[in-house]
């Protein structure tokens, strides 16, 4: 069971305060009854100082939007381990870092009162300026960590702070509103970014000391560029460092329609795991392209419900021969300020026939928002506008909203017939 309750991950903050022990237990007082710590070396002299750290975190659920107050703890911490690298700049006496592991109990090492969990241990404390690392963990990973130098005293009541650092182990999350073409958005959405521990715990705090154990790049994978990445007011990017959980991560948008796309995510992860992978899509929705110069074939215009182009837009000559234009426009797109253009794409056959065989109909070059059909063949073929560009063609077009929204993805018909009739045949177009 999870011993701390239902609470989002963060960065505990830990005071450490008392007096140094004398060596031979005189001295100043620490709190009563603070754990014994597993792993205590007896031969060394450093174990006969020590004293007492305390921490406080607060009881119950907060979400990741409670961000105001750093004492937030994983709910999955167990026991704290505390370990001395250094002091006075040399190795420890006995010649290696001392580690001590102490378990977190209420009932034993932790009290409830008020809304708040407090948790007394004993740690050693050598007489100096001495370098600790300080480590939650579940027993089996770290769950945030902290190296820090810290000035033991004897005699004197050392209340130094210290907040640890959150360990992204899990993954990270990205997510945020989805963009719509032709609605720019220059001041930044604000994305949402979870970063998790090992026990999938998610990593919140609001103090700006309190950084990620190792910083998470996220990168904007939109390749038409029409968008950028910031953190907290900084220059705009394709690619960003988020250190704190409390960083402020942005999504400018110039408006320029554009392809739904991922932002990744990755992390150095703890020494010794795997590097962390996560991120999340953005949805872009675009506009239908529309036609000038195409007529629908439907009952209206002589068509049948046989007809395979029945209820598109067609272009329709009446002769293999001569010359019509078409022009599309979308918004988003083709208007001011963006003034972008199509290529016309064959939707069956190969090059700009149109068909297969001798051909239908050719059409001018692209890139442009206006196309020459020239009529060579009988017959019926199908041609896309698709956006030019890097990063292009738009490839989620919005689905027909009605049975006569015909539009929207940019595809249109060529139908070439003879208008030449005899006493037992007729040709319609």
């Amino acid at each position: 069971m999870n011993r701390f309750g239902n609470r989002s991950l963060s960065v505990v903050t830990f005071v450490a305060s008392a007096a140094l022990l004398a060596a031979c237990g005189g001295g100043g007082g620490g709190s009563s009854s603070p754990a014994a710590p597993t792993g205590l070396p007896t031969s060394t002299p450093q174990a006969l100082h020590r004293a007492t750290m305390t921490i406080s975190f607060p009881v119950g659920h907060h979400t990741s939007s409670n961000r105001k107050s750093p004492q937030y703890i994983s709910p999955s911490t167990t026991e704290m381990v505390v370990v001395v690298n250094n002091v006075n700049g040399g190795t420890p006496p006995g010649g290696a870092p001392i580690s001590e592991t102490t378990a977190l109990t209420v009932g034993t090492n932790c009290t409830v009162s008020g809304g708040t969990e407090t948790c007394t241990l004993s740690v050693i404390a050598p007489p100096g300026s001495v370098n600790y690392t300080f480590s939650a963990t579940d027993g089996t990973s770290t769950l945030s960590t902290l190296s820090k130098t810290i000035t033991n005293t004897v005699g004197t009541n050392n209340m130094p702070s210290i907040t640890l650092q959150g360990i992204v182990s899990g993954t990270v999350s990205v997510s945020g509103a989805a963009l719509t073409a032709n609605t720019a958005v220059t001041a930044g959405e604000t994305l949402t970014v979870a970063a998790y521990d090992a026990d999938g715990n998610q990593i919140v705090n609001g103090s700006t000391s309190a950084n990620y154990n190792n910083p998470i790049t996220l990168t904007d994978n939109d390749a038409t560029g029409q968008t950028q990445l910031s953190v907290n007011g900084g220059a705009a990017s394709s690619s960003v460092a988020m250190i704190n959980p409390s960083d402020v991560v942005k999504l400018t948008y110039t408006g320029q329609a554009t392809n739904s796309f991922t932002i990744s995510a990755s992390a150095a992860g703890f020494p010794g795991d795997p590097p962390v992978a996560g991120g999340g899509t953005i949805t872009a929705n675009v506009n239908d392209i529309t036609f000038t110069g195409t007529t629908l074939d439907d009952a209206a215009h002589g068509g049948l419900t046989t007809d395979v182009n029945y209820s598109e837009p067609t272009l329709f000559f009446t002769q293999p021969s001569g010359s019509l234009n078409v022009t599309g426009a979308e918004t988003g797109w083709t208007n001011t300020p963006f003034s972008q253009q199509f290529d016309l794409v064959p939707g069956n056959g190969t090059g700009n026939t149109c068909g297969t065989g001798g051909g239908i109909a050719t059409f001018s070059a692209g890139p442009a928002t206006t196309f020459t059909i020239t009529a060579h063949g009988v017959g019926i073929c199908k041609v896309r506008l698709e956006e030019h560009g890097t990063g292009y063609p738009i490839t989620s077009h919005p689905a027909p909203s009605t049975s006569t929204d015909t539009t929207h993805d940019g595809t249109f018909w060529i139908s070439v017939t003879s208008s030449d009739v005899t006493v037992d045949a007729k040709h319609r177009h």
